[in-house]
């Protein structure tokens, strides 16, 4: 193995430099090279080093924009030392080998993320010199150690002292991955943030450039036999690997696929009142809002189908209270897979541990981060490509349009929408049947992906007699997700004891339906937004 002699050390994360610096010179007896800040930091240090300028005998040009740019720094990374054309070529142009580049780079993708920042200072940021030098490096990783980040300080320094200078080739190469990880990482934020600059609309770049970042192994897949891992969008600050799992089992492919429906449910309700969200398989089973107590929002939203309940992922929107953790684990011995909550109280915490493998999530203050979350795209995967849409993050009321007779007072029309917004987060076709009081609303029937309208309709119903909810479907609202094709789902609704029912019409027979809704005296808001979910 080849053993080291000369450094270039050029960083602009200086963590960590100056301790890895002396134990290069102290142990292994290496030529330093370096320039600019770097030199003078290790110069107020006392580590001894050669200023680029003198080994290139050329200066600093341009304010600091050319300092590494030249055949004496380029060709000594890259000259390949078995090569005897390359070697005849260092010798005649006095080329020295660089057996090592310790670099990193200028934090672009953090600056341009600060207020205030404008075009000519991202601009400035935009490192040349670096990603030649760790490039160049990493091409030739076969001659040449790359340190990319203070990552590898401790690693690279262990190895060195293991073989007496040198760095194995597995070592090398992995090295060289990293550098175009880290490239390519670079290189889509400068794409992203020029295409923004001059058009902000997300949908419009006929290049769509993702970088995403492991953040762990799921314990499975969709079905056990299929191997899964959740990445993050290196760009996205605010997003599901926010979350801090506080104890439990490994979350699997489908625990984040519930965890995601979870939290956007909760984020359209916000932090108002005590919000219950239950969910199984991506669609609510349960939810309910109290203005007051957080235990009745869990009750309610529970008993609208305890069965779907089971082993399902439950959210709530404040910190969870002793009161509701007694009930999961000891009042009513229920098997939750997954539990959101933006905090929990320390009582709450020790009487909910004593399920070893529920997962416990805290997400802090996620709700207020709302608009930061809906301002990235929606992505999803199809054979051979992906589908990128906006987030369904607007208003479900686009227009409050009464086209029947009879009309609605404001205590039904808050019952109304919160039955559209659950209906919005229910697989389509859906319905949602909801009751009121003076303190909360609450779900009573929730029928999801049915081909029919009418048929989710009768599946609501179904539900909701079932598990006792019969006299609450009298004066029941309904919101469904889409307009009625014909007038069969709101007859059956009205038939249950719906007495208000809301979707967003558009049907080519929308006037069919409304006189339908007038000779049952039913209430008909269209809201002129549809909230479809596949």
């Amino acid at each position: 193995m080849k053993t080291i002699k000369r450094v270039i050390i050029s960083v602009f994360e200086k963590s960590g430099i100056i301790e890895f610096a002396k134990v290069l010179i102290d142990e292994f007896n290496v030529e330093i090279l370096s320039t600019g800040g770097t030199g003078t930091l290790l110069e107020k240090n006392g580590i001894k080093f050669t200023k680029i300028s003198d080994f290139t005998e050329s200066p600093e040009m341009f304010d600091g924009r050319i300092k590494t740019l030249h055949p004496k720094i380029e060709g000594g990374i890259l000259y390949r030392r078995g090569l005897q054309k390359d070697i005849e070529d260092a010798n005649k142009y006095d080329i020295k080998p660089i057996d090592m580049v310790v670099c990193n780079l200028y934090q672009f993708k953090e600056a341009i993320e600060k207020p205030g920042i404008v075009l000519d200072d991202a601009l400035e940021l935009i490192d040349i010199g670096g990603p030649t030098m760790i490039r160049a490096a990493a091409k030739n990783f076969p001659d040449v150690i790359v340190v990319p980040s203070p990552d590898y300080y401790d690693e690279i320094l262990t190895e060195l002292r293991k073989n007496k200078g040198a760095i194995t080739e597995k070592t090398r190469i992995l090295l060289a991955q990293e550098v175009f990880l880290i490239m390519a990482d670079y290189n889509a934020a400068i794409a992203n943030y020029l295409q923004k600059y001059y058009n902000p609309d997300p949908i419009s770049p006929n290049t769509l450039i993702k970088i995403y970042e492991k953040v762990e192994d799921c314990r499975y897949g969709e079905n056990w036999d299929q191997k899964a891992a959740y990445y993050k969008d290196s760009y996205v600050k605010n997003g599901l690997h926010n979350l801090k799992k506080i104890s439990g089992k490994q979350i699997s492919f489908n625990n984040y696929l519930d965890i995601d429906s979870c939290m956007q449910i909760l984020l359209d309700f916000g932090s108002d009142h005590y919000t219950t969200a239950i969910l199984k398989h991506t669609s609510p089973n349960g939810v309910a809002i109290d203005k007051k107590d957080q235990l009745i929002s869990v009750k309610k939203a529970f008993n609208t189908d305890p069965m779907s309940a089971f082993g399902g992922i439950w959210g709530v929107n404040r910190e969870l209270t002793k009161d509701v953790a007694d009930f999961i684990v000891n009042k009513e011995k229920i098997f939750v897979e997954v539990l959101m909550a933006p905090s929990f109280e320390n009582e709450a915490l020790e009487i909910l541990k004593q399920k070893k493998n529920m997962i416990i999530l805290e997400f802090g203050d996620f709700l207020e981060k709302r608009n930061d979350i809906y301002k990235n795209l929606e992505i999803r995967g199809v054979l051979g490509g992906i589908l990128v849409q906006e987030y369904d993050s607007k208003s479900v009321i686009k227009e409050w349009n009464v086209v029947s007779k009879k009309t609605v007072n404001n205590t039904e029309k808050e019952a109304l929408i919160f039955a559209y917004k659950i209906s919005k987060w229910t697989k389509s076709n859906s319905a949602c049947f909801v009751q009121y009081y003076d303190d909360g609303i609450y779900t009573i029937g929730i029928g999801a992906g049915q081909q029919s309208r009418v048929h989710v309709v009768k599946l609501a119903i179904q539900k909701a007699i079932e598990f006792g909810h019969k006299d609450e479907l009298k004066n029941s609202v309904m919101g469904t997700d889409s307009f009625f094709p014909f007038p069969d789902g709101l007859e059956v609704a009205v038939e249950a004891g719906a007495k208000a029912i809301i979707n967003p019409g558009g049907s080519i027979r929308d006037e069919a339906v409304i006189k339908r809704a007038d000779e049952l005296e039913c209430a008909l808001v269209f809201c002129g937004k549809r909230v479809f979910r596949h």
